[in-house]
């Protein structure tokens, strides 16, 4: 295949979104608090080639039931450098190939290779991208697979596409849930077609059907047991009530332009309607129908905020192509034609100044402190390998990791009962002044250690335990952050 001004061009983005990330990944020397769960399963893997399904540790035993594909290509490369560096690696590869798969399905939509570059440009600077720098989630690996099937699915008729198709849902449904709004995408595409009176693509319409339904068959063995027990609570993952709010925010119009930009934003809302009114461009549609889907599950709260945000955002990304089109077709039918490369650099230009603002305003994924680290670090090396470890509910899986102890809560709260009993407890161990209570919780949960964390006292807004006299409790450590011994007294 010869290589175009078009290829190098797309592996410079390539490679400047992927340094960009790397440099800004190097800068910090933790992750966020979620990310050692991903660690432990990996690390778990490359130990005994299992996922980590029954764990001592977590809620002090409890039963994990997660997708594993994204933690054994972690654990894989980890036999080729050390965990934590992959670990930093692999998310920022991952979002970098996405850019190319973006540019890939916008030269699709837009039959337009210069809308196709910018689309991507788009796609690998978008604010919302931003606040994954610190984590190592599923969603890196998820988003790439459910694009590269969205594209399969723009193909379909084409020799191949559709077994690609179907070994891209095997890989997703192996890696996160994601898969199902994509689906819903594709039902609405139908209804789409059908009242614009649209021949309905035989080959679109039986490959959905079957993808909908190994789908659900898949989901349904998978999560059953969660889904008898926690009812409709399951869609929301059973999180603690006043959690809800936090994990599910609500979507606004602000929100909308700091994740996507102001340009894009534009961009992607005229390529709707033109699509919707105009030109009826079957591929804009498809894509109108994921943001649309993307957009009502915000709404409606059944998925997180930042990862509904990075799906509406790069599916009106991939929209903003068909608008640049348009645009650079309109302009070589004037006179103004010789200026278009001008134009298209005032279009960068012009992106890059509005996307400065919501960039400077990210708020970044927090990270534990060194101090924090520092005593998780005493805990490991001198506390009993079966104590118990209470932290608050979004360090359980630090305490888990890096401390290698049993927590009382973390962040994954399927198959937990009472979780809403659980977590206030929790909550109110760290601002109880009355010690009768706090003994009482702390029996109850068979706390051996408190941790109190930097983050903790921020959160709480304390600086000390008010309960915590030298009758019951001991101060073991004390550098910036705290950790107190119980020492079994009954009240």
């Amino acid at each position: 295949m010869k290589i175009t001004k078009e290829h190098l061009l797309l592996a410079l983005l390539f490679l400047i979104i992927l340094g960009s990330r790397l440099f800004l990944v190097f800068q910090e020397q933790a992750f966020d608090y979620d990310a050692y769960y991903s660690l432990r399963q990996a690390e778990h893997i490359r130990e005994t080639g299992l996922p980590l399904l029954k764990d001592s540790l977590s809620y002090s035993g409890r039963t994990f039931l997660t997708p594993p594909l994204f933690y054994y290509v972690l654990a894989g490369f980890s036999f080729i450098i050390p965990l934590e560096l992959a670990a930093k690696i692999l998310p920022s590869l991952f979002f970098a190939a996405l850019v190319i798969v973006i540019y890939l399905i916008a030269k699709h939509v837009a039959k337009n290779k210069t809308a196709a570059l910018l689309s991507a440009l788009f796609a690998g600077f978008v604010p919302i991208i931003l606040t994954t720098i610190n984590q190592v989630s599923v969603f890196s690996f998820g988003l790439l697979l459910i694009f590269l099937l969205s594209y399969t699915f723009l193909r379909i008729e084409e020799k191949g596409f559709i077994l690609l198709s179907i070994i891209l849902t095997i890989l997703l449904l192996l890696t996160h849930a994601l898969v199902f709004l994509l689906l819903t995408a594709f039902f609405i595409y139908f209804v789409i077609l059908t009242l614009e009176k649209q021949k309905i693509n035989r080959r679109e319409a039986e490959t959905s059907f079957f993808l909908f339904f190994l789908a659900l068959w898949f989901y349904i063995l998978l999560y059953k047991k969660a889904f008898f027990l926690h009812g409709i609570s399951f869609i929301w993952q059973n999180i603690p009530t006043p959690l809800l709010s936090s994990y599910f925010t609500e979507i606004s119009f602000f929100g909308v332009i700091y994740a996507v930009g102001v340009l894009p934003l534009l961009l992607g809302v005229y390529a709707i309607y033109n699509a919707s009114f105009k030109t009826k461009n079957r591929a804009a549609l498809l894509y109108i129908s994921f943001a649309f889907v993307s957009f009502i599950m915000l709404w409606l709260k059944l998925i997180p905020f930042r990862t509904g945000l990075l799906l509406l955002s790069l599916n009106l990304i991939i929209l903003s192509a068909s608008s640049i089109k348009t645009f650079i077709v309109s302009l070589t039918k004037t006179k103004a034609s010789s200026f278009a490369s001008i134009v298209i650099g005032l279009i960068i230009l012009l992106f890059i100044l509005t996307t400065i603002p919501s960039f400077t305003s990210a708020p970044r994924l927090e990270v534990p402190s060194e101090a924090d680290l520092a005593a998780l670090g005493w805990i490991r090396n001198n506390t009993d390998e079966n104590a118990v470890i209470l932290g608050s509910v979004e360090e359980g899986f630090l305490i888990n990791y890096l401390a290698e102890r049993k927590n009382v809560a973390d962040s994954n709260f399927l198959f937990i009962e009472e979780i809403n009993s659980r977590y206030e407890d929790i909550n109110h161990l760290f601002t109880l002044r009355l010690k009768s209570e706090a003994v009482r919780l702390i029996n109850k949960y068979n706390i051996d250690y408190i941790y109190l964390s930097t983050k903790s006292m921020k959160e709480y807004d304390v600086s000390e335990l008010y309960y915590a006299d030298p009758e019951c409790f001991e101060m073991v450590y004390d550098k910036d952050a705290y950790v107190y011994r119980f020492l079994d007294c009954e009240i």
